[in-house]
């Protein structure tokens, strides 16, 4: 089973001016094998002209920790991260906290 959180909204210009609209969202799955749930990341943008064309994106699950998750989700938020380069940038930020922890 899977719970989606929407954790915020945010309106942004892109290098040509055009207003994009991200919206964030924490998922829960709980998997059957698992009593614990697993968190994931899913950004959906739309283009302010296109409200019902939407890009989405979502990681596969990042975390046992909804805490470590919800920290990864406000620095993409932070930095109004995309669909289009949301797992290369979790990609680098899980890498780097595992290089830091060792």
């Amino acid at each position: 089973m899977q719970k989606e959180f929407l954790i915020e909204t945010r309106s942004v210009a892109d290098e040509k001016g055009t207003l994009l609209n991200l919206k964030y969202y924490l998922i829960e799955e709980e998997p059957p094998q698992s009593a614990a749930p697993l968190y994931r990341i899913c950004i959906k943008k739309s283009i302010a002209e296109h409200p019902g064309v939407e890009e989405t994106e979502s990681t596969p699950p990042v975390s046992d920790s909804e805490l470590f998750t919800r920290q990864v989700l406000k620095q993409l938020i932070q930095n109004a991260v995309t669909p289009v380069c949301l797992l290369e940038i979790v990609d680098d930020m899980i890498t780097r906290e595992e290089g830091q922890a060792s």
